[in-house]
């Protein structure tokens, strides 16, 4: 197949036959005797990742957060590890993160890292975070939650909307 054949099939593929054309053309690259080709390939996959994210980035902001919310969970459902981090916020507002690890039966702030990489994960269909107060660096679990050192972890309001709808709501504390 002729590169140009290839270069127009690109925004026909698949992730997952995108992420191979990438690597060989990436270990094409490694080859001393490596043509333009393989550097044309990867250009046009970089492009057509920037497009798509602008595309997204688009559609998302001008919905609203609870749609955001419903939309980045329905395109990537939660895992059940997920959805512990979460129905364990939602039964438990008002914890740090240690409280919250403890009631998963897990150690220090194993809770905080998993609802930060939950959140990372649908950041471009959420909106971006926002930088922590403590070090530099984007505070993740900041995009659907709250913290403060007075009343710890809250879900927003407008993301225990969109969980409500998506049947993640918060149990009564006499029906566990």
């Amino acid at each position: 197949m002729s590169i140009e054949a290839i270069l127009a099939t690109i925004p026909t593929m698949d992730p997952k036959k995108r992420a191979t054309l990438r690597a060989n053309a990436e270990a094409k690259l490694s080859h001393p005797n490596a043509g333009g080709d393989a550097r044309r390939v990867i250009d046009a996959l970089d492009a057509l990742v920037e497009l798509e994210a602008n595309a997204l980035s688009e559609h998302v902001a001008g919905l609203p957060v609870a749609q955001r919310v419903i939309e980045a969970f329905t395109h990537q459902p939660m895992s059940e590890t997920e959805n512990k981090i979460t129905q364990v916020l939602l039964d438990n507002p008002g914890l740090s993160s240690e409280g919250l690890s403890q009631k998963l039966g897990w150690g220090a702030q194993s809770w905080h890292m998993h609802f930060g990489e939950m959140c990372k994960k649908r950041e471009a269909r959420l909106w971006p975070a926002e930088n922590a107060v403590v070090r530099n660096a984007a505070f993740f679990s900041g995009i659907l939650a709250e913290w403060t050192e007075e009343s710890g972890w809250k879900v927003k309001p407008d993301v225990a909307e969109a969980f409500s709808a998506l049947g993640l709501k918060a149990k009564l504390a006499g029906a566990r």
